[in-house]
């Protein structure tokens, strides 16, 4: 597969992100095809090349994980945006560009002179996408206050509590993971715009929203609470079931779904008899209230086998139950392997790593992932040729600090 015959194949996206949220979303883009390109600072770079755990190679070289995690099918270029003269240099990026992203807080790429309403003076066809802590306006946008992924899960509801004896914990994966996610397809809605429009526009997101957007199952029961009837049936006896439980060697996950009695198949099932019939637990609705007694009794049951014992006898009776892994665990299991998410790549300085791979798959225009994740400014001299600096031109902008 040729990076030409990409899904993204001539899309040039100008990459400021740093850190998760942004990177991974513009790693799914560049495995597809679009040309991207890392904007980084001299020295430094991404901020998570400077965190651990690290690999090293057989030359002593260290590269970060997290890095390499999140920053594969990209090209590296490191200008000092303090400079005038890699300011010129990104001017004439803008004017080839198709999209533009970065999740710096409000008012850092204004400062730069590189705010949407300037640039699009220059490149009307240019998606400008930024996501941040909070949004784009509000209280928490105007007084500054900085954001990151635990802030904004505990103001979007998603901390668990324990009850009064606990302290609430965060549920769920990072708030960066959907809100990367969100500012992906965000691009991808607006540049099919463009096809229509001729135009780009401004495209927005936020780990805030993201986080409160995670509540949507649950989201209009709670925001109608005085008009909302019991969960019913069906819910009830659900809510009652916890979703996991110990096993003789480890532990399973059952999924009370599908069923109009998930008590009386599950019972059964485990050879409890229909605690369906059971005066305790006959009313459907009234089961969440006997929950700590149903759990017990499906507890105790549920030692006496292994796992995988479980699983072959429960999913031969029609119940959903998967071995809960760890991650570990998981990066060997068949099907991740028939999804192909882990992949190998070769990297110049730690030679052959393991990554995660993409989790999309077309048919017809395949990821590519075509190169491992660039050192910091390494493709810098490469997007200056292509720009028509010329050799010596180049090497007085390294001399004069500019770029790296």
């Amino acid at each position: 597969m040729s990076e030409q015959s990409g899904a993204l194949a001539g899309i040039r996206i100008l990459d400021f992100t740093h850190v998760f949220q942004g990177p991974m979303g513009m790693q799914l883009l560049g495995d597809f095809g679009a040309d991207v390109i890392k904007i980084e600072r001299p020295g430094a770079g991404d901020w998570s090349r400077a965190w651990g755990p690290y690999i090293e190679g057989d030359g002593g070289d260290a590269i970060s994980l997290p890095f390499l995690s999140l920053n594969r099918s990209k090209r590296s270029v490191a200008l000092n945006l303090k400079d005038e003269a890699a300011l010129e240099i990104l001017i004439k990026l803008v004017d080839s560009a198709d999209v533009l992203v970065h999740n710096f807080r409000p008012g850092v790429m204004a400062r730069l002179g590189l705010d949407y309403a300037t640039l699009r003076q220059r490149n009307p066809r240019l998606i400008y996408a930024q996501s941040s802590g909070w949004g784009d306006r509000g209280p928490y946008v105007e007084s500054g206050r900085g954001g990151h992924d635990m802030m904004a899960r505990a103001t979007g509801g998603l901390f668990e509590p324990l009850g009064p004896d606990g302290l609430p914990i965060p549920v769920g994966i990072s708030v960066d993971y959907p809100a990367g996610l969100l500012l992906t397809i965000g691009i991808l809605l607006a540049l099919q715009s463009r096809e229509r429009t001729g135009e780009g526009q401004m495209v927005s997101t936020d780990l805030l929203s993201a986080a409160f957007h995670s509540n949507t199952w649950n989201a209009a029961q709670r925001l109608n609470r005085d008009r909302a009837k019991d969960s019913g049936a069906v819910g009830s006896t659900e809510e009652a079931i916890q979703k996991s439980f110990r096993t003789a060697d480890g532990y399973i996950e059952i999924s009370p779904v599908f069923t109009d009695d998930a008590l009386r198949d599950l019972s059964v099932a485990l050879g409890l008899g229909d605690l369906s019939q059971d005066r305790r637990f006959a009313d459907k609705a009234t089961r969440p209230a006997h929950a700590a007694e149903i759990n017990a009794l499906l507890q105790r049951r549920l030692l006496d086998k292994t796992t995988g014992e479980w699983i072959v006898e429960l999913e031969a009776k029609g119940i959903l139950c998967a071995e809960i892994k760890t991650f570990d665990q998981a990066a060997e299991d068949p099907q991740i392997a028939a999804n192909e998410m882990v992949v190998e790549m070769e990297h110049p300085l730690v030679g052959m790593v393991k990554l995660l791979g993409t989790p999309i798959r077309l048919y017809g225009t395949p990821a590519i992932r075509r190169q491992a994740p660039a050192a910091l400014g390494e493709h810098t001299d490469e997007v200056l040729a292509e720009l028509g600096y010329t050799a010596d031109e180049i090497a007085a902008l390294r001399t004069s600090g500019a770029v790296v």
